[in-house]
């Protein structure tokens, strides 16, 4: 079997689950991950012949992709802001929308701040913002003892110290204070999973995704809660949000005296992030 040989076998058993742009992807990944070779010269290696190893590693790719599998779970990692994650099905994969958010915070001035990530499930937030910051002190926190296994390989991974906590953040207290912290917490909603993809619903861990409808805001009120003892006086907190909830957010964050508020789009113009901050 040829390289090319399984890219028409792939396409025409996953062509009523995936739309081809995504089948593209897909082949190039597994292409670049299986044999080595740098997506610019994926398509000279059409010809290419697959050795039992190599073929038996792309039918089971293959078998798993047909279950509605990520393939960013097939592969076992994925990339965020140009630095390489192990993923499972303990941890959601990190999405476009949260890489805008790091990048939104490396915009502060937040060399040598003491960070809290809330809900860090694969660490990306955590881990990019100490390999971007300079002596920041960055903390991540999860409910969640396999998803914190994750981040602590991931850390390694990525050659850097973060302080790793095990706690729901509904309980969690601590008398440390820090100058940031940042959560993208389940903002999906229960009533929104028929929106959903079943690679998503299938494979991603429910407790990093949906929230009940009834009280849709229940985690950023907590966050908020946590930081009235536990955020510096001129501290700040980032949030990725639900777009439909502005205004709610709005006034929650208004009921705990946050005076500065700030709402940023994400790239398609949703309203995806707010900044809260609150002077004295």
């Amino acid at each position: 079997m040829t390289l090319q040989d399984f890219k028409l076998k792939m396409i025409s058993e996953l062509s009523s689950i995936y739309e081809m742009d995504e089948l593209n992807s897909i082949f190039n990944l597994l292409s670049e991950d299986y044999l080595k070779i740098p997506r610019s010269k994926i398509l000279l290696a059409d010809e290419i012949d697959l050795n039992e190893s190599n073929q038996n590693l792309f039918s089971s790719a293959l078998e798993r992709l047909k279950t509605h599998m990520p393939i960013q779970y097939v592969l076992g990692k994925t990339t965020f802001m140009n630095l390489e994650f192990k993923v499972n099905s303990s941890v959601l994969i990190p999405r476009p929308e949260t890489e805008e958010l790091v990048r939104l915070m490396l915009k502060e001035d937040l060399d040598g701040k003491e960070v809290l990530d809330i809900g860090t499930g694969s660490g990306c937030i955590a881990i990019s913002l100490t390999k971007n910051l300079h002596n920041a002190k960055v903390s991540a926190l999860d409910i969640s003892k396999d998803a914190l296994e994750v981040a602590l390989e991931n850390a390694e991974l990525n050659n850097v110290n973060i302080e790793f906590i095990h706690a729901d953040i509904f309980e969690y207290q601590s008398d440390k204070k820090y100058d940031v912290i940042v959560s993208n917490p389940p903002y999906v909603l229960e009533s929104e999973k028929m929106l959903m993809k079943q690679n998503v619903l299938n494979y991603e861990p429910e407790i990093a995704l949906f929230v009940d409808d009834i009280n849709a805001l229940k985690y950023y009120e907590s966050i908020i809660k946590f930081s009235l003892n536990n955020l510096n006086s001129q501290g700040q907190i980032f949030f990725e949000t639900n777009e439909n909830y502005k205004d709610e957010l709005n006034k929650l964050a208004q009921n705990y005296e946050y005076n500065i508020i700030e709402f940023k789009l994400d790239i398609n113009d949703k309203n995806r992030f707010l900044i809260l901050s609150k002077v004295g």
